[in-house]
């Protein structure tokens, strides 16, 4: 796994890189960075050549030199990126926010894309990203005693059993019981290094997760339907609505092994496609 940095007009992008073969680019989750993806890199690595940078304002990436009102303000410096790395089509999986921003870069590019893979995206209505938009984000800027901590961790353990997080009713739980430590760990320290303006790209993609907007994609797309996902729910009503031929669903099992297994499978499908 090779740790790599790429100036990007003026502000330093990084992304981890592993493999060979076809480029293939993994966009993580908010306010996770490229490190959440070295798993399933090392999985596709060895059919690949994958790609994993760190959104900008998240994991090592510096942010942008103004903070974003779209998913659309971080599309140009991945596509510098992109072009830095290849100059050939690419196939791009997105992960949550990782998925909104894929999908923003698709619409954009789609001569770019060899094929679009897209995880844990969803549709939420009108009503309900005003809701949570509202109630999501919480205010984690530092302070002196470093009192905002505890309040992060607290805010990671319930993220972690409820979505939303906020709505603490067994309806709402995803899980029976908490990660280990050390995956709280992990997560926390993401929220640390993405600072006090973590939800810039979180917000964002709320505000972009449409099914309006997978249905004017026209690259090749797969939407993964994993059966383990926080939000099963809003995926499968994402997949209720009608999409284009260029659409194909694909589940996913609930255990992580064997969806990361499911994953590469459908993924190896596209290494003699073009888009």
């Amino acid at each position: 796994m090779e740790s790599k940095f790429a100036k990007i007009d003026g502000i330093n992008i990084h992304y981890r890189e592993k493999g060979d073969g076809p480029v293939l680019v993994l966009l993580h989750p908010s306010p996770r960075s490229s490190k959440m993806m070295e798993p399933l890199m090392h999985l596709l690595a060895d059919q690949f050549t994958v790609i994993a940078p760190d959104t900008p304002g998240y994991g090592f990436s510096s942010p942008l030199p103004e903070r974003a009102n779209s998913l659309y303000d971080y599309v140009p410096y991945l596509r510098k990126l992109f072009t830095q790395i290849t100059g050939k089509p690419i196939i791009l999986y997105g992960n949550a926010t990782g998925a909104q921003l894929a999908i923003a870069y698709s619409l954009l590019h789609s001569e770019n894309i060899q094929h679009l893979y897209l995880d844990n995206a969803a549709h939420f209505d009108e009503a309900e990203c005003t809701v949570l938009l509202e109630s999501y984000f919480p205010d984690f800027a530092p302070q002196a005693d470093g009192s905002h901590l505890p309040v992060i961790w607290q805010h990671v353990c319930e993220s972690c059993l409820y979505f939303p997080w906020y709505a603490k009713q067994e309806q709402n739980r995803i899980a029976a019981q908490l990660p280990a430590a050390a995956a709280i760990q992990a997560i926390v320290n993401d929220y640390i290094a993405a600072g006090e303006n973590y939800a810039d790209a979180y917000t964002a993609a709320f505000k972009h997760e449409r099914a309006e907007k997978v249905q004017q994609l026209k690259c090749n797309a797969t939407i993964f339907e994993w059966q383990g996902s926080p939000l099963l729910k809003h995926i499968q009503k994402l997949l209720s609505y009608p999409l284009p031929q260029n659409i194909k669903k694909a589940v996913t099992p609930v255990n992580n092994k064997e969806r990361y297994e499911a994953m590469k499978k459908e993924m190896a499908l596209s290494l003699n496609k073009k888009a």
